[in-house]
């Protein structure tokens, strides 16, 4: 009989810590936390945008591994070729024959071709309810479990009593859209909003960082619009901490947050933080939103000067504030269960 005393050698595909997001840095977090609690040791971490194809490093580990979790993310949408090397894993660890998840993902807008991909896996599980009813199409096996950043809070640090916080001022994040970020960094200003920087690190250097806040053949014949978006880089750039236990502690204090950031708005719901968000690059924060039971203005409303300053007033309804405890409390027991099943793959 086995027990949890037998380890058994996983290989992670898809570790977002290289974009040095906090969202990312949590739901590595976590997952790593419950592979951990399951008796199942990753053995590698494939990082994020990396070539797997034709790699004697991924194929050793491949061949070490019993089993193969892919961490979906947000990669997986509009038939990107980034989605289909994801999945393209999936044929290579069944053809191994080794046992092969596809775990916490988005989807959105993926053809025929994709979809039968999902054919592949053992076990796939989707973030959010939308995602599944679009994935059900090539696997009927689709469960879906919240996003892992929701169970990375309160897992080892200390963000003292959130009940007994002093919250104040609004929270402005950025969007992975640098037009849509532009849009937000008007409003802030607007407001005199807070900057809320997602971001971690300082891999690269600052040129980079702002480099890649632009488009260098698009943003160059309009110096204004290069200006401001340079100028918000600088100041994602200033007002990033390395600590994600900071980056919560900051969510956690504010009295409403404006984003559009995807994880920004998962680590708000389970900070008690009243939200409004603008669209990301697909309709995944709607769509958590929608599966929490929020109030759903939060994430279709005009962001405008006043209705902001409204929203900030209002914080939580009665009702939002029953969903979101009953959704925490559902993301924490099914991603636990997730992860079980992942263990039973191999046993």
């Amino acid at each position: 009989m086995q027990t949890l005393n037998t380890r058994y050698p996983v290989l992670v595909v898809n570790d977002t810590r290289v974009d040095q997001h906090h969202g990312c840095n949590c739901v590595m977090t976590s997952l790593n936390r419950l592979l951990e609690m399951n008796g199942l040791d990753p053995i590698a971490f494939w990082p994020a945008h990396a070539e797997w194809r034709d790699n004697a490093e991924f194929d050793a580990a491949l061949n070490r591994a019993a089993l193969v979790v892919i961490n979906g993310e947000g990669t997986i949408h509009h038939d990107r070729a980034s989605g289909r090397r994801l999945l393209e894993v999936g044929e290579a660890a069944r053809d191994a024959k080794k046992a092969i998840a596809l775990i916490n993902t988005g989807w959105e807008a993926n053809g025929p071709a994709l979809t039968k991909m999902l054919r592949n896996f053992d076990l796939v599980a989707a973030r959010d309810t939308r995602s599944a009813m679009q994935m059900r199409k090539g696997t009927d096996t689709v469960r879906v479990v919240p996003d892992l950043s929701f169970y990375s809070v309160g897992l080892g640090e200390n963000l003292r009593d959130r009940s007994a916080l002093a919250r104040s001022g609004i929270g402005f994040t950025d969007n992975v859209d640098r037009n849509r970020a532009l849009e937000l960094e008007l409003l802030r200003r607007s407001i005199s909003g807070r900057t809320v920087s997602i971001f971690s690190g300082d891999e690269g250097g600052y040129l980079k960082f702002l480099r890649n806040g632009l488009s260098l053949r698009q943003d160059p014949k309009n110096p204004r619009r290069a200006f401001d978006l340079i100028r918000l880089r600088h100041r994602l750039w200033v007002n990033r901490s390395p600590d994600t236990a900071d980056f919560k502690y900051t969510l956690a204090r504010l009295k409403f947050l404006v984003s559009g950031r995807f994880h920004a708005t998962t680590l708000a719901v389970a900070l008690g933080t009243p939200f409004m968000a603008q669209a990301s690059n697909t309709g995944k924060i709607a769509a958590l939103a929608g599966d929490i039971g929020l109030d759903e203005w939060r994430t279709s409303s005009n962001l405008t000067h006043q209705n902001v300053l409204d929203a900030a007033d209002q914080g939580w309804s009665k009702r939002e504030a029953e969903n979101r405890k009953d959704y925490l409390d559902r993301a924490r027991a099914e991603s636990e269960m997730l992860f079980a099943d992942l263990r039973k793959l191999v046993t």
